[in-house]
């Protein structure tokens, strides 16, 4: 695996205790430095403090879901073009569509396998920047948003064929 050289900081947001010990291991074995947080209270302030290149997490969060999350993040400046990966065992379009809307740069639906994460997350870090509308709602953006969505929601076997992970588990 091709590892960044910064050591890049991912900040993990994942109330399922499972889902977030086995996302921050297998991330921190990837090379990236993870804070795992299990629900979104004081994700400002934390964000912050430990400056992210990148936020991974679930979509269905106790006491401030994600959708609202992703919204809050948006609004401060400083975070405006930090990647937002929701990774989320919805696999409606209408709730990507809303991650999406809200800011989010990309969705995935679990159960993942851990290669294909972390190539996303590759990805996301070395894409530049992109300047996040706060009505993001353009029909180009749905078009070209919901396009990306249909060729990966319910492929979850072709992404076994693709990938050449050897680790056997999804995450």
């Amino acid at each position: 695996m091709n590892f960044p050289e910064e050591q890049r900081r991912i900040l993990l947001i994942e109330d399922d205790y499972g889902n977030r010990v086995l996302f921050a291991d297998f991330l921190e074995q990837c090379g990236y430095r993870v804070l795992p947080m299990a629900d979104g209270n004081n994700c400002i302030e934390i964000m912050q403090e430990y400056m992210p290149h990148l936020v991974l997490m679930d979509i269905k969060l106790p006491q401030i879901d994600g959708v609202t999350l992703i919204q809050s993040i948006r609004q401060h400046p400083q975070f405006c073009t930090i990647p937002i990966l929701v990774v989320s065992s919805y696999a409606f379009q209408a709730d990507r569509r809303k991650a999406i809307l809200a800011g989010a740069t990309d969705y995935m639906v679990k159960p993942i396998l851990p290669a294909t994460l972390n190539s996303k997350i590759l990805s996301l870090l070395k894409a530049p920047p992109i300047p996040i509308a706060p009505e993001s709602g353009s029909p180009e953006s749905d078009s070209s948003e919901s396009d990306s969505f249909e060729s990966d929601s319910f492929e979850r076997g072709s992404q076994a064929s693709e990938s050449d992970d050897s680790s056997g588990f999804w995450l």
